[in-house]
């Protein structure tokens, strides 16, 4: 096996989390990595409820339990975060 082959996965990629403003998040980490983590840290940075955020991907929403690796993303790839609208006028 080679040493390539023995790191993918463990091998960290950079993500950017991008909300509605524009403003940019960046998390590294390993493509093993649940999105749940990803999504739990974002909202304590933004001071907000987890549940109360939406993940897209290509307007696609994105599980917590999916991984990088079974999004297929890579490095600096950007995903989008919305405010979950709930009731209106």
């Amino acid at each position: 096996m080679s040493d390539e082959a023995k790191t993918e996965g463990a091998e960290p990629i950079t993500i950017r989390v991008r909300d509605q403003t524009g403003e940019e998040t960046f998390f590294k980490i390993k493509k093993s990595t649940k999105m749940q983590k990803v999504f739990d840290t974002y909202a304590q940075r933004k001071g907000v409820q987890a549940s109360s955020l939406r993940f897209l991907l290509d307007g696609e929403r994105i599980e917590p339990n999916q991984t990088p690796k079974m999004l297929e993303l890579d490095d600096q790839d950007q995903i989008d975060c919305m405010l979950e609208q709930t009731g209106g006028c």
